[in-house]
């Protein structure tokens, strides 16, 4: 009768879970051949035929877990996997989810494809799935392990025991002794890495933003001296050690004076690149290329000296052209009065705040007539004008010609 008294508390306790969270719960005790699930919206699941057979899957792989975890599959399913004990003995186990992290978009939903090989007749079917699942953050979801760990077993945690524990869950298994063998073979046959003096004389000269000393000394390094970050594929191997130059160049050129998103827009865009590249020569070009075009960007920064406040505010304008914004904005993000703010950029700069918003603007729409063949009133739009006719009359006061006449300039010669 206890056991069966115990085994309805579960089951209440689950099912306010499932209530208070809004929450899809699962549960099932030990020995039984089907659980209960709790949800009210109806999904189907595109690999599994129904819950039980979804839930058995997800659950059969932690039946000795001591400690909730939270369990990520590679559909980005979320799953928080939590056992029921009582007196010290596992009495079943409960499972909160699915969930998602994000939706994910047409980018992301096509690369899942790719990634699993799923047909491109499934697409229709995934995409119902993720929009059925709850949305729910991580930081949210290690406090939900918590609070259903209180709940259930009666035992406090912390987030970050949850945490640190579903990490080391998800870790493949490392050989014992392997770090130390490793280093021991690496010294034997000399195998020593780049230095760390080595790698800071890189990243300062970046920083500075002197290129043809970061050219001389790039011409002396070798791969061989960086370390192997992967043993059965070089070319693998190169790519990987270059992904992790690039986004130390672009940290380094950061705190060189250049604008984080157009540091980190460079990277990024580079390292897509270079996944795609099948020769090692043109990866290490690529990489190169990436850590000079950052030192030249640094070193146009350093050719100018701003105070924090003007710094902030010229990022926060480079980052926000395509939006409306006010000077008031801007104070806030300087912590500055709107007016003095004024008068210490036209101070630092030679130029008013609406003088400088204007010429980037008019800067960035000039890229877009050139780049792209949207229409003259589209760019107006979409860089916040108030119509065509004030983009057409400050775009002539900062060129000397209007937007027709500057796409059609070289057509003319």
């Amino acid at each position: 009768m206890k056991e069966v008294n115990e085994q309805t508390r579960w089951v209440d306790l689950c099912k306010q879970i499932h209530i208070s969270m809004q929450l899809p719960v699962y549960y099932r005790m030990d020995g039984a051949s089907h659980g209960e699930l709790l949800w009210s919206s109806e999904y189907t699941h595109p690999l599994f035929s129904g819950a039980n057979e979804l839930f058995s899957a997800v659950i059969a792989q932690d039946t000795n877990l001591k400690y909730p975890i939270v369990r990520v599959t590679d559909f980005r399913e979320q799953f928080i996997i939590l056992p029921i004990y009582r007196d010290g003995r596992r009495q079943g186990g409960a499972i909160i989810g699915p969930m998602i992290q994000e939706r994910p978009d047409s980018d992301v939903l096509a690369k899942l494809i790719n990634d699993y090989g799923v047909s491109f007749q499934e697409k229709a079917r995934w995409n119902r799935y993720w929009r059925s699942l709850p949305v729910v953050n991580r930081f949210r979801l290690l406090h939900i392990c918590v609070l259903a760990h209180w709940v259930i077993n009666h035992e406090a945690l912390d987030v970050k025991d949850i945490f640190e524990s579903s990490l080391q869950y998800d870790l493949p298994n490392w050989p014992k002794d392997y770090v130390e063998k490793e280093l021991a073979d690496r010294r034997e046959f000399s195998l020593s890495h780049m230095g760390v003096d080595k790698e800071k004389s890189l990243l300062d000269l970046i920083r500075r933003g002197e290129r043809s000393e970061l050219l001389q000394l790039l011409a002396e390094t070798t791969y061989e001296e960086a370390g192997v970050l992967a043993k059965r594929s070089q070319l693998r191997n190169l790519k990987n050690l270059a992904i992790g130059a690039i986004t130390l160049s672009v940290r380094a050129a950061i705190e060189g004076g250049v604008f984080e998103e157009r540091a980190y827009t460079l990277g990024d865009l580079r390292i897509q690149q270079i996944e795609e590249l099948n020769e090692a020569k043109a990866v290490e070009a690529a990489m190169i290329q990436t850590m000079l075009d950052l030192a030249d960007l640094a070193g146009q920064s350093r050719k100018v000296s701003f105070s924090k406040p003007i710094r902030n505010c010229r990022e926060y304008i480079y980052n926000h052209l395509f939006e409306s914004f006010s000077t008031q904005q801007l104070s806030e993000i300087t912590g500055l009065n709107a007016d003095y703010l004024s008068q210490l950029f036209k101070r630092e700069t030679g130029m008013t705040l609406t003088n400088y918003i204007q010429k980037e603007r008019i800067g960035e729409a000039k890229k877009l007539l050139d780049s792209t063949g949207e229409t003259i009133s589209a760019i107006g739009s979409r860089l916040s004008f108030y119509d065509q006719a004030h983009f057409l009359k400050v775009f002539k006061k900062h060129v000397g010609m209007t937007p027709k006449q500057y796409r059609n300039r070289h057509s003319n010669k």
